[in-house]
């Protein structure tokens, strides 16, 4: 069909490619100048971003962050830890709470690297601490899909304070990776044996203004966590092998927002998938049988083609 020609693969830029140290230090100090007296908590690793809801009492929120500021981290004094609770599950009520302070890492709990010359710290709260200080009771208002919302703000000594409501996109996006701001999904851990391995894949439903969306096949899924499961799925509208993602939480499964990274036309935003309204369940006692509900086209790629829902279903082998 020529309509399937049409779509293109859209290569995205995420990152800023440079040739040598000397000409990241120039980017970078640049940067720097044009944000004037502004810092930032660079992202080193994400440890822990989700609390198990069958383990809240060995969860914690977990961050490795990086301080930099005009002075190399002279500047630094402390970083305040905020927390927030979102209900997105109101079948049990509403139990969404504002915003409230955690806890305090003073600037002495930070150490310099000795590859970048900056101060890091370990950033942790423990789901406990995080409850109780909310005021939550986790027999009732916790349920499988809320959200706990870490923030952090930084304080410098000349009496500045940075976070993620008064910073531009330089610094909490790609090349400072300085959100200040972190989702913590409530999850209920699996063994990484469950809905993985072999599984054959029947494609029940799903068709647009291209035809079908999938195929039978046999497929081979891996799981990234306790979580999360990833196959590789053959794509009909363009003919090509795409990963498809899912989330196992408590009892749902989700697909988050992924792009195909293909398009109709450029300039626009590729292709996409996502559960938008109806979600399916699963037994965490039985992976032998389980379905996968999500919608392709949430975004069409300007190819101007309706969202519709797909499902699938997964037997294992």
């Amino acid at each position: 069909m020529k309509i399937i020609k049409k779509i293109s693969l859209i290569v995205l830029a995420f990152g800023l490619t440079l040739s040598c140290e000397d000409q990241d230090k120039l980017v970078f100090d640049n940067i720097i100048e044009s944000l004037g007296d502004a810092g930032g908590l660079r992202t080193v690793n994400p440890i822990s971003l989700s609390i198990d809801l069958n383990n809240l009492s060995d969860s914690e929120f977990a961050v490795e962050v990086e301080e930099w500021d005009a002075e190399d981290g002279n500047l630094l004094d402390f970083v305040e830890v905020y927390v927030q609770f979102q209900d997105f599950t109101p079948d049990n009520g509403d139990s969404a709470k504002p915003e409230a302070l955690v806890s305090t890492v003073t600037g002495e709990q930070f150490e310099i690297h000795p590859d970048s010359g900056l101060p890091r710290s370990l950033i942790t709260v423990s789901a406990q601490e995080a409850i109780s200080i909310l005021g939550l009771d986790p027999s009732t208002d916790i349920d499988g899909g809320d959200i706990f919302f870490f923030r952090l703000a930084l304080h410098l000594t000349d009496g500045s304070i940075f976070s993620s409501t008064n910073l531009e996109g330089n610094v909490t996006g790609v090349f400072f990776n300085s959100p200040f701001a972190y989702p913590a999904n409530v999850v209920c851990d699996l063994d990484a044996s469950l809905f993985a391995g072999n599984y054959q894949m029947e494609f029940v439903s799903g068709s647009g203004a291209f035809g079908p969306s999938f195929q039978d096949e046999s497929v081979e899924i891996t799981a990234n966590s306790g979580t999360q499961r990833t196959l590789n799925v053959t794509w009909l509208p363009a003919g090509v092998t795409l990963p498809l993602t899912f989330d196992l939480v408590c009892g749902n499964i989700n697909v988050p927002n992924q792009s195909t990274g293909l398009a109709c036309a450029g300039g626009v935003p590729a292709i996409s998938w996502q559960t938008i309204e109806t979600q399916a369940t699963f037994d965490p006692a039985n992976d032998g049988v389980f379905e996968v509900r999500f919608n392709d086209f949430v975004s069409d790629g300007g190819c101007g083609v309706q969202t519709y829902e797909v499902i699938l279903r997964f037997t294992k082998m």
